[in-house]
């Protein structure tokens, strides 16, 4: 019999997790072809774009790309992955190849949707609106913040759900801080819409509002329950299903998302909570493009923690699926985000997301030290595949 052929889809956090996984799991591996299928094998880190939006890195400095020593003994295949036939266990390229296997992981995150608000796209093609999920947009959003005289700063969270549930509390932190730095701040009103009831509402009942008082207290007006409708690029207005609308100056927003790959239809891949299975025989999805919902029925944040976690329960558990494991694993719900707020410092949620009656998160304070973690987790993570 041949080679046991574990593919996985994206090389991006959740997937080079899954390598690095099954390299530190202890099974010998040598009947067993990984093949790693993604566009450019370049990665970043989430959390260091707000870093190009703030301007303590350039657009450039924050790209991973793994070398051919990190990705030793595994098959590198660059191509756009166009769909997968789960019954015929194939995945299918755009240039018209198929990859077979036996075990595969989809791990392709989320893609920028700009598009699915009306006025959206037009008003980032303007300049009148910016965004930091990007590399390029970050160094955008830079430049429009650096130029900014003041006036009023809108950030605004476009759709649910999002990459990183602290993102737009963040930036608007680090907006803040960028124009206190040039001294115009007290000629900015800064204000956070977003559909969210409160922020980081996966986390549970108590440290979204312990975030909220942080925002107020930064001198931020924030607005929870706010779905935008449409974006009016030449008046400047936002405007909201309820019927209530704000103007801008500067619109900096996060982007409706959506899977980057469906499996079955249109969006998220739904999962099992526990195995990280798709239901089809032999797929997992993990990271971005999935969908877990906690056992109190709240979604799983798309945060690179659960990318890594669902990478931890995978590999043992496609082991397991492959007869090379006698036991598999379960998705772990702990997990943790820094946010910046300024300064270089960072503050810390961390805890459990599958506790019951309700999430365990607490919030620390932001500290020097914290900020440090934080740019020691990119190092880290750099000097492992670079």
């Amino acid at each position: 019999m041949g080679n046991k052929r574990i593919v996985i889809a994206g090389a991006g956090i959740g997937g080079l997790s899954v390598i690095k996984e099954l390299r530190e799991s202890g099974v010998a591996l040598d009947g067993v072809e990984i093949t790693l299928i993604d566009e450019n094998f370049e990665h970043y880190l989430g959390f260091t774009l707000p870093w190009v939006m703030r301007g303590w890195r350039t657009a450039d400095s924050i790209p991973i790309r793994p070398s051919e020593a990190a990705l030793k003994d595994i098959r590198a295949v660059r191509a756009t992955i166009a769909g997968v036939d789960g019954p015929g266990k194939t995945v299918l390229l755009d240039n018209g190849d198929r990859v077979g296997f036996d075990a595969l992981v989809m791990a392709l995150g989320a893609r920028n949707a700009t598009n699915r608000v009306p006025g959206l796209q037009e008003a980032a093609d303007t300049g009148v609106a910016v965004h930091y999920y990007a590399t390029a947009d970050a160094a955008r959003a830079h430049r429009a913040l650096t130029d900014f005289p003041g006036g009023r700063l809108v950030f605004l969270v476009a759709a649910m759900p999002f990459r990183c549930p602290v993102a737009p509390y963040e930036g608007a932190f680090l907006a803040a801080d960028l124009l206190a730095e040039r001294g115009v701040r007290e000629e900015t009103e800064i204000a956070v819409y977003t559909p969210e009831p409160q922020p980081m509402p996966s986390a549970g009942p108590h440290v979204g509002l312990e975030l909220a008082e942080r925002v107020r207290a930064a001198g931020i007006a924030l607005h929870p329950l706010h779905q935008v409708e449409r974006v009016d690029p030449a008046t400047k207005i936002v405007h909201f299903a309820d019927g209530a609308s704000v103007p801008f100056d500067l619109l900096v927003f996060v982007p409706p998302h959506e899977a980057a790959v469906p499996l079955d239809g249109p969006g998220w891949i739904p999962v099992d909570r526990e195995s990280m299975s798709t239901g089809q025989d032999g797929i997992w999805a993990i990271g971005d493009l999935s969908a877990v919902t906690s056992p109190t029925d709240r979604p799983l944040p798309k945060a690179a923690i659960f990318a890594k976690n669902g990478a931890a329960a995978v590999a043992r558990n496609l082991l397991q699926y492959l007869g090379l494991e006698s036991a598999g694993a379960h998705l772990s719900g702990r997990g943790y985000c820094y946010i910046d707020t300024g300064a270089h410092e960072s503050a810390r949620g961390s805890g459990d997301f599958f506790a019951e009656p309700h999430p365990d998160v607490t919030l620390t304070p932001a500290s020097a030290a914290l900020h440090q973690d934080k740019v020691q987790e990119e190092r880290d993570w750099r000097a492992y595949w670079e």
